[in-house]
């Protein structure tokens, strides 16, 4: 059977209502989600994050993808995000719908250390490490070694925003020396630069998320250069850009339907298999 797995939820905003967000889930036959915090509070969270009927087409202009880059960078705007994401309170949500969600680590490593991340792994069922370079960015050469070694340990992925391709590199450097340890590079941000450096990594993954913004060219291109083994389904939500639509931007897509299933699950399902058991 098919199961559909959305590897990229904040669990905020729109999401903060329970019932939207699982009547979100069940429209779009999403069986769970791998979930991490949001970073804002309720009270700084933009207008536009709470609209629920932003056509995905408009979220995904040049303009629009354009300004929210921008703005991501903005100083004033910065001020608004967490010091450090509220994962406590994906635990509670993990803790009330076991079967639906599935917790990510949302690391700030200038402000946390490694054991609290592993406390959440051991004690509270956690199933990836997440690292964001462009809202809490750090020197990846010398921080990110006692994340990734925790994450080589406990055979969880780790989940990366990278802001720029010598951030990729860096990453690779460190996965030369940790061939266990396996990345997942958010927004398939850079995979033509390391397209032909890729089978010399297998455990390097990309998340395709939000749909609006690839073209089904690029998305072609991307299982065409790294493989459908490779690519993992993701919304983002709640960003605009539903989560239903999403699932039938890949259900439409012209690719095999075993692609299909790899691509909407199986490959996430099969490399956080280690810290859970996915109930058929």
């Amino acid at each position: 059977m098919q199961m559909i797995v959305d590897e990229h939820v904040h669990l905020g905003g729109l999401f903060q209502d329970t019932d939207y967000f699982m009547k979100s889930l069940d429209e779009s036959g999403i069986d769970f989600v791998l979930a991490a915090p949001y970073m804002f509070e309720e009270k700084d969270t933009p207008r536009i994050l709470k609209t629920k009927k932003i056509p995905p087409w408009l979220a995904g202009t040049k303009i629009a993808m354009g300004l929210v880059a921008s703005v991501m960078k903005n100083k004033w705007f910065r001020k608004k995000y967490i010091d450090s994401p509220p994962n406590d309170y994906v635990a509670e949500m993990v803790k009330k719908y076991p079967e639906r969600i599935y917790g990510v680590y949302w690391v700030n490593p200038n402000l946390e250390d490694a054991e609290k991340v592993e406390e959440y792994i051991l004690k509270k069922d956690f199933v990836a490490i997440k690292f964001h370079q462009v809202l809490y960015p750090c020197d990846l050469n010398k921080v990110s070694e006692k994340y990734f070694d925790l994450a080589t340990r406990y055979k969880v992925p780790v989940f990366i925003h990278v802001d720029n391709i010598g951030e990729v590199k860096v990453v690779m450097r460190k996965m030369e020396k940790k061939p266990d340890l396996k990345v997942i590079f958010a927004h398939l941000n850079y995979f033509e630069e390391i397209a032909d450096e890729i089978s010399d990594f297998t455990n390097i993954y990309f998340d395709i998320s939000p749909l609006y913004a690839h073209s089904d060219r690029r998305l072609l291109k991307a299982i065409e250069k790294v493989g459908p083994n490779r690519l993992i389904f993701g919304s983002d939500s709640p960003c605009p850009g539903n989560q239903k639509y999403a699932v039938n931007r890949i259900r439409k897509l012209d690719i095999s339907e075993e692609d299909k299933r790899k691509i909407l699950g199986q490959n996430i399902i099969d490399l956080i298999s280690n810290r859970t058991t996915i109930k058929h």
